[in-house]
């Protein structure tokens, strides 16, 4: 039985850009991705920065909602999360390991 861990939602309709969606070191474990209903959707996701190196592609078909859990230990954005494309994206929730709250180091996990 694989060990429990805690996560955090954090939900973002921010589009590409040089700020962070989530800054420190994280792990992306599912992720939730709303269409505009606009056409096609596409999100993609990088570390470092909106330039950095892609992580995560997602294309979402119009007007659904993708629900993706990673397996294993998901994908680890090792200088955080940065949007580098969201087209006809409503909104995306990102699944990750707990990063911030009572009681957390740089240590856990």
């Amino acid at each position: 039985m694989a060990a429990k861990t805690d996560i955090q939602a954090t939900r973002s309709d921010a589009a590409a850009g040089a700020t962070a969606i989530i800054a420190p070191p994280v792990r992306l474990r599912g992720i939730i991705i709303a269409s505009n209903g606009g056409g096609a959707g596409v999100l993609e996701l990088t570390t470092t920065s909106n330039t950095g190196t892609t992580l995560f592609l997602a294309d979402v078909p119009t007007g659904d909602v993708i629900n993706f859990n990673f397996p294993e230990d998901g994908i680890l954005f090792p200088k955080g999360i940065f949007c580098k494309t969201k087209t006809n994206i409503a909104a995306y929730t990102l699944l990750t390991d707990k990063f911030s709250g009572p009681n957390l180091t740089t240590t856990n996990g």
